[in-house]
């Protein structure tokens, strides 16, 4: 007698309860994420207010769209030092911001700092 084949699991995300108001259906525009590297500061332009909000097999995540040099990108993130420094700022439309991660002690975090425009 033959043994009968094992079906794995499935690797689809199930919704967690109460989910289903932040749900996406737009498509995931793949546009480049921007990648922090320790103590290198990136310039960011933010081009909303609000990140969109997605549901992870590790918990919830933000995607902000930005421009970096230009060039539209995405930050992608579910830190939480980013995404409270982030918060703070309150409106991020239009907003030049420079964030540097950092690490101290073996402990990831992000510095955020608003950028004033010079007049000349």
């Amino acid at each position: 007698m033959e043994k009968p084949t094992t079906i794995d699991k499935p690797t689809t995300v199930q919704p967690q309860i109460g989910t289903w108001a932040n749900l996406p259906t737009e498509e995931v525009d793949r546009k480049p994420k921007v990648e922090f590297d320790i103590n290198i500061a990136k310039d960011l332009v933010f081009m909303t207010n609000e990140p969109r909000e997605y549901q992870g097999d590790n918990g919830a995540y933000y995607i902000f769209d930005v421009e970096e040099n230009k060039q539209p990108k995405v930050v992608m993130t579910s830190a939480w030092s980013l995404l409270r420094a982030l918060k703070l700022i309150g409106e991020l439309e239009g907003k030049r911001l420079q964030i540097t991660k950092k690490m101290e002690k073996g402990k990831q975090f992000f510095e955020v700092n608003e950028v004033k425009n010079k007049v000349l």
